[in-house]
């Protein structure tokens, strides 16, 4: 085992907890907005299938309050144009294209939390 391999021994972030102020209409809003299947859910929380090993889970925190000053993590797309057009159709949110690399815009989910939408 070299020196990097006995330094990093985490493989990859399993899954992103996104806090709500409500469960079923979360869900109802992501599966709406993106389509995302539910894999499963309890009473307090959901997950939902995005893409092979990728766990996306909606927790419904007491005190609730929206990530609205930096955003937690991003989805990727394929054609960020496309991605858009498709948010705006669904009345989402959505910030002006952003400047630089990557291309990126932020949108706003039902709870007020912010995140990016990239293109790779």
């Amino acid at each position: 085992m070299n020196e990097q391999e006995e330094q990093q021994w985490v493989d990859r972030i399993d899954a992103v907890f996104l806090p709500v102020r409500d469960l079923e209409e979360s869900l109802a809003w992501y599966q709406n907005v993106f389509g995302f299947a539910l894999r499963w859910k309890n009473e307090r929380m959901c997950g939902l299938v995005i893409a092979p090993n990728c766990g996306f889970h909606l927790v419904q925190t007491p005190g609730f309050e929206p990530i609205t000053n930096y955003t937690p993590f991003n989805y990727v797309v394929r054609d960020l144009e496309d991605a858009r057009s498709r948010l705006l159709a669904k009345g989402v949110t959505v910030s002006p294209l952003r400047k630089g690399e990557p291309k990126r815009f932020d949108m706003t989910d039902v709870n007020g939390n912010l995140i990016s939408v990239i293109e790779l």
